[in-house]
């Protein structure tokens, strides 16, 4: 069809359909549709070029390759992306497929790097090279060794960005609300109105480099802001004078602004880098999005060196929620990933439900309803729902939508209420209190199933607090993010022990503990033995 549509639109002969097809084959091995994602159209037909050349074809122009593209792949837009004077034409809606060799011929090495963006990148700053002022070394023509290591990083890079959010964008910022508080001496409206343009932009470009995978360029965009680092021609990056960004952020109704609009950005991240906790997702990601969480606080304070230090708490609190995140939600994803293998076990589902069936209950309930005070008709229908799912042999899913519907129902009474935040809290001591009496109960009778049950509570006590968290943020309005945030990551229980190392992820779980129970060594030491009994 596409190449009948060349012979009609541009009179090519019928004698050329073998050659076109040839064409139309090669970009179908090398090319694919994809949402969010360009291409540079130089790149693009350089590629084609180098092809031709190899395959010894007589290739057509541009234009007419042009066509033959759009003929193939359908939908595509074209826009011009880069700063002034360095843009370039981009295909929207086709990247080169994860197999292809194109991905070792890159020739371009800021285009090898930054191929992929998505649709809203703006290149709203200087080019990230420019930075390390490795100045204009790196052109088109450009062959250096270091050209590999980059290559293999934008290959995986792209392998890696199908189990992340491409399609998500930062949502709006909220209006900055200055009330009743006097402008300082040097500081005029249309000060904050460019700092809110500025700090937009820049919150944008956080996201699009973070959406590219590419994190390391995080510390560069930072710096870039903060720092006020002037590039090759004399300009300065972000914004105009250092002197003013410091008057601004030392006004209290922009620092709340500010404040408000990095809980929208680092909730966004998280969204775009973890969609679903419990999906499966490759380990180098994982260990990747670990080390960005790791690295993240070194970068903003050495940026805002020259700030007071109240301003950098402020800044430094919300990126410590957000590093917090990240490192939470990947050691559940790690949990999630063990217990399937335990959920998918005949043998192991059985042993439970036979050690489980020898669980004094009545005994569990007689001490737990001194100190949680529950209703006994609720905890045994837990503790009967719990035996008949495991029974089924639910996969994660279904136990995450029992989870699911637990927590909903625990906290219906209380939505719309005040109390709704303290009554999630009192349901998370609860659960973890209930939780660890049939552990204890297990560990007394030398339950043969122990490992398998110690892995599998604390998945669930780590699901039922990230479920818990969100249902708050809904109840209040506000992100997980500024939920865990504003009380400086205290509302519920965070495990400030994380380990940073995924050697420790993969030998220990990285595992932390809900309602405030501290996650000691010799805890540590038994749920390493435990998955190794597993």
């Amino acid at each position: 069809m596409a190449i009948e549509n060349l012979h009609k639109s541009e009179g090519i002969a019928t004698h050329k359909s073998s050659l076109l097809n040839s064409h139309l084959q090669w970009l179908l091995d090398n090319y694919e549709t994809a949402d969010g994602v360009s291409l540079p159209r130089c790149s693009l037909y350089n590629h084609y070029l180098r092809h031709c050349q190899e395959q010894k074809l007589d290739p057509v122009n541009a234009a007419s390759f042009g066509k033959l593209i759009r003929s193939v792949f359908m939908g595509l837009r074209t826009r011009r992306l880069g700063t002034r004077g360095n843009s370039k034409y981009h295909y929207y809606g086709i990247r080169i497929k994860p197999d292809s060799p194109l991905n070792r011929l890159q020739e371009d090495t800021q285009y090898m790097a930054m191929r992929q963006q998505p649709v809203h990148q703006k290149q709203r700053f200087k080019p990230l090279h420019k930075v390390d002022g490795m100045g204009d070394s790196l052109s088109c023509s450009s062959h250096h060794s270091s050209g590999t290591a980059e290559q293999s990083m934008a290959a995986q890079s792209q392998h890696h960005q199908q189990y992340i959010d491409m399609s998500h964008a930062l949502p709006p910022f909220p209006d900055l609300d200055l009330g009743s508080a006097p402008l300082h001496e040097r500081i005029t409206m249309a000060d904050i109105k460019k700092l809110q343009t500025l700090y937009r932009d820049h919150c944008e470009a956080t996201l699009d480099v973070v959406m590219n995978l590419q994190f390391h360029f995080i510390e560069k965009l930072w710096q870039s802001f903060w720092c006020s680092v002037p590039s090759n021609d004399g300009t300065v990056y972000i914004h105009h004078t250092l002197l003013a960004l410091l008057s601004l952020c030392k006004f209290e109704p922009v620092k709340h602004w500010m404040r408000s609009c990095d809980h929208i950005l680092y909730q966004a991240l998280v969204e775009i880098l973890i969609p679903d906790v419990l999906r499966p997702v490759p380990s180098t990601l994982t260990q990747a999005i670990r080390n960005f969480a790791k690295s993240l606080e070194g970068w903003l304070i050495s940026a805002m060196s020259d700030f007071p230090q109240e301003i950098v708490r402020t800044k430094v609190a919300v990126v410590s929620a957000f590093a917090q995140t990240l490192r939470r939600y990947t050691s559940l994803n790690h949990l999630a990933q063990a217990a399937r293998a335990v959920l998918q076990n005949t043998s192991q589902i059985n042993q439970m439900l036979a050690d489980l069936n020898r669980v004094d209950f009545a005994n569990v309930q007689e001490q737990a309803s001194w100190v949680c005070q529950c209703d006994e008709g609720v905890v045994q229908r837990l503790e009967q729902d719990f035996k008949a799912t495991l029974q089924q042999q639910s996969s994660l899913d279904q136990w995450a939508a029992w989870l699911d519907s637990v927590v909903s129902q625990v906290l219906k009474p209380h939505e719309g209420s005040p109390s709704f935040p303290r009554a999630a809290r009192q349901f998370l001591l609860k659960w973890s209190f209930y939780s660890s009496m049939v552990i204890r109960d297990l560990t007394l009778r030398s339950a043969a199933s122990f490992g398998s049950f110690h892995l599998i509570r604390l998945l669930y006590d780590e699901y039922m607090f990230y479920l818990v968290e969100h249902r708050v943020a809904k109840a209040t309005e506000e992100t997980p993010i500024a939920v865990m945030g504003e009380v400086g990551m205290g509302v519920f229980f965070m495990d400030p022990s994380f380990s940073d190392d995924m050697s420790d992820l993969g030998s220990e779980g990285d595992v932390s503990r809900c309602a405030g129970e501290p996650v000691v060594k010799r805890e540590r030491i038994e749920i390493n033995h435990s998955l190794q009994e597993i």
